[in-house]
């Protein structure tokens, strides 16, 4: 015996694969990768797993019910998609978390009070997300359905473009995600 008295690893993290655990334990256990995001802390994260060798579909329910209170639950089908969530899910929080303050920054140097425009963008933000998940438009869609001929939004959505705003989150993410996949990152622009 190992000397290791755990029946049920819950291992979350990231860069750490289920077979690096089970072989430093050195018993058979069953040992659930997972990869929770930031806003578990307010119950609206998402949280990726994915099943060790020698997990039962119980240690799944299990795993289940405990992160389900904390928002989105999600086996993933293969254990290397857990780099490229950990890219999205995992690293995301951080970039809107810079849009919604670009955004009350706007909203200031505009003349809004700062406490009004974070709210302001903060709530816009969250109830933007809350359409792609329950309207079951794709998000371009819902953007264009913003946007009237020669109006506001459609103004800001040039502007956006113009600046290289999709390819510029998309860098993001992917970066994100060939870091967590442990490739080396080249800074040269």
């Amino acid at each position: 015996s190992s000397g290791i008295n755990a029946e049920w690893p819950l291992r979350p993290g990231n860069m750490t694969t289920n077979k690096q655990i089970e072989d430093m334990i050195g018993i058979d256990v069953a040992v659930m990768r997972t990869l929770p995001n930031t806003p578990v802390r307010v119950r609206a994260g998402v949280i990726v797993a994915y099943p060790g060798t020698h997990c039962a579909p119980s240690h799944t329910e299990l795993c289940s019910k405990l992160f389900q209170p904390l928002g989105l639950f999600s086996v993933l089908p293969s254990e290397d998609l857990i780099n490229i969530a950990s890219g999205l899910a995992g690293s995301s929080p951080a970039f809107l978390f810079m849009m919604v303050d670009a955004m009350a920054d706007a909203g200031v140097r505009m003349g809004l009070p700062r406490k009004v425009a974070e709210s302001l963008a903060a709530k816009a933000t969250e109830g933007s997300a809350k359409m792609v998940i329950e309207s079951g438009e794709h998000p371009i869609q819902l953007a264009n359905n913003v946007c009237s001929p020669g109006g506001t939004t459609i103004e800001g959505v040039y502007r956006l473009n113009r600046a290289g705003f999709k390819g510029t989150v998309m860098d993001a993410v992917i970066g994100s995600v060939e870091k967590s996949q442990g490739k080396p990152m080249n800074y040269n622009y």
